[in-house]
């Protein structure tokens, strides 16, 4: 074997020097190492894997035999014998595996920290007892019970398992929340006010716009701009919802009057255009925890309607009604009675109408002040149930004393109902009632006003999809035909709504109206069917379209009519 060179000889000299010690050293008793897996383990642990400690938190070399009087734990060579104390590494601490080279006793963690842990782990590893037999009372098992379930001041809780079974106390999970509406305007944030404006254009085809039979149809378009304003306080409120409508008819009609006894059965404008608008502002001031005050201001503007028998012969266009009026009341609660006070005070004008042949006629005589005010009284039996019982009183005194019949129609008006508001889990909310009105008018010629009234405004959720809609209105409105009183009106609606989808959402109504005009034999009934369609393009644009069919049917001659409406729409909203 040639010998190596000097210069190699001289690299490898202490590395072979270094190699052999490591290897006797390592062949020595004192660090002999038992198989980590058993005898009959394939393959022995290296030379420097170290054994894992009883508890896994941390790993030495060799396995523990004997503590030293100082606390530390000494290596057994394998063979029973103690390692020499010199063969011990030094203190170190490898902070990534937690090992110790000194196998110190590790700290133990205070039991305070840990007793809900442990008591925890006791209360699931404890055994399944026996079968009980009828008439033994086994021994009572504590229970664990937070201290966020005890209430401050209520009684203490069960803590004992009356079947020996050991028994934890939940929590109850809170219901989520509903989900937002996708498809909802998300409004303008000014301040404390949320804006909700909107824009929608119809237009469409009625086939009897006039309500009376055998004139032609015409197609019309309307406009309606909304403004909805949201208050976000902790207190009080301040709420707007200002809305307007203006429909423009393409057709025409010459004066039609066809008089039927001491009854005008029809008669209609030359044109047909109208507006209208229903704005209302509403507040809540809140005084105290049971005692708030509560206000309205409004704006009517309308027309009478087309086919009334109050529309004049020979009109160039409807006269515009104005109403404005204000309510303010106060709502206090005793306990569980709630009393509600309310006054009223409304003033309704009438616009000059404009004849075919340029002359104007006064409807002063038609103008009127009402004053009134209601009581409301109503207890809460259980959370969503407060029926109530409410009564109410006005008068109306009009701009003229006599009208241009020769009729004093100031009157004043009674009322009395009984009713409850419902509000169950949200899936039935509003109010229901049912009363008689009054009215007696000054003129001994007029006879007195007085029938069943039916108010009601339900909304009932039937599932996350449908929801079902009931709404009764009634209304004692003025007249001008000569011998008549007024007309006493009654109507019903019921409003299905279904989303097909979130974004397609149709809807069905059905509803029903009698008209009963006080001081004659006439009465007139009402019928509607309606089919509409909403598809929700974004939640700024949607898309609406509309089927309605009505139709009246009278106990006097010529005055029945039949109408049937088509229009699809586009509404804007923010």
């Amino acid at each position: 074997m040639p010998r190596p060179s000097s210069r190699f000889a001289a690299w490898l000299g202490p590395g072979a020097i270094v190699g052999a010690g490591f290897v006797a050293v390592a062949a020595s008793p004192g660090f002999a190492q038992t198989p980590a897996f058993g005898t009959d383990s394939a393959e022995e642990p290296g030379l420097f894997a170290p054994a894992p400690d009883a508890s896994g938190a941390r790993f030495r070399p060799g396995s523990p035999t004997a503590a030293a009087p100082d606390g530390r734990t000494t290596f057994g060579t394998g063979d029973g014998e103690t390692a020499p104390s010199g063969s011990q590494p030094r203190s170190t601490t490898t902070a990534a595996t937690g090992f110790d080279s000194r196998n110190a006793r590790r700290p133990r963690v205070p039991q305070s920290l840990t007793q809900r842990q442990q008591e925890a782990a006791r209360l699931k590893k404890a055994p399944v007892p026996p079968t009980l037999t009828p008439g033994t009372n086994p021994q009572e098992i504590p229970v664990v019970v937070p201290g966020r379930l005890r209430r401050r001041g209520g009684p203490d809780i069960d803590t004992t398992s009356r079947l020996n079974v050991p028994t934890t106390a939940t929590i109850p999970r809170r219901s989520p929340r509903p989900e937002e509406d996708p498809y909802a305007p998300l409004g303008i944030r000014t301040g404390a006010f949320t804006l909700r404006p909107a824009i929608e254009v119809t237009t469409g085809y009625d086939s009897n716009p006039t309500r009376i039979q055998g004139l032609a149809g015409s197609g019309f378009t309307t406009v309606a701009p909304e403004l909805i304003i949201r208050s976000d306080w902790q207190r009080h409120q301040l709420n707007a919802d200002l809305r307007g409508t203006y429909t423009w008819y393409g057709q025409t009609y010459p004066p039609v009057s066809e008089n039927a006894g001491t009854v005008a059965a029809s008669a209609t404008p030359e044109v047909i255009d109208r507006p209208t608008m229903d704005s209302r502002v509403t507040g809540r001031f809140d005084v105290d925890r049971l005692s708030r005050f509560e206000g309205e201001a409004r704006a009517l503007i309308s027309t009478d309607n087309p086919g009334s028998p109050n529309v004049q012969t020979g009109l160039k266009r409807f006269p515009l009604v104005t109403t404005v009026g204000a309510t303010l009341g106060h709502v206090q609660q005793f306990n569980r009675l709630e009393v509600t006070t309310k006054g009223t005070i409304d003033h309704q004008m009438y616009s000059d109408s404009l004849l075919s042949d340029g002359t104007t006629s006064s409807n002063a005589d038609r103008e009127y002040n009402q004053y009134g005010g209601s009581l409301r009284v109503g207890y809460e039996l259980k959370p969503g149930l407060r029926p109530f019982v409410e009564s109410g009183a006005d008068t109306r005194v009009h701009s003229q004393k006599i009208d241009r019949n020769g009729y004093d129609r100031d009157s004043t008006g009674v009322y009395a109902k009984a009713g409850s508001t419902f509000e169950f889990s949200r899936k039935l909310i509003g109010e229901a009632a049912l009363g008689w009105l009054w009215r007696f008018y000054e003129d001994d010629q007029l006879t007195t006003m007085s029938g069943l009234t039916i108010d009601a405004a339900l909304t009932y959720t039937a599932s996350d999809l449908t929801t079902v809609k009931l709404i009764g209105t009634t209304r004692a409105s003025e007249i001008i035909v000569p011998g008549l009183s007024g007309v006493f009106s009654r109507d019903v609606t019921l409003q299905v709504d279904h989303a097909f989808r979130r974004w397609l959402i149709g809807t069905a109504r059905i509803g029903t109206g009698i008209d009963d005009y006080v001081g004659s034999d006439r009465l007139d009934h009402r019928y509607l069917v309606s089919i509409a369609m909403l598809y929700k393009l974004s939640r700024e644009v949607q898309l609406k379209g509309e089927l309605r069919h009505d139709w009246l049917r009278s106990n006097l001659e010529n005055a029945d009519w039949d109408a049937t409406t088509v229009t699809v729409g586009l509404r804007l909203q923010r």
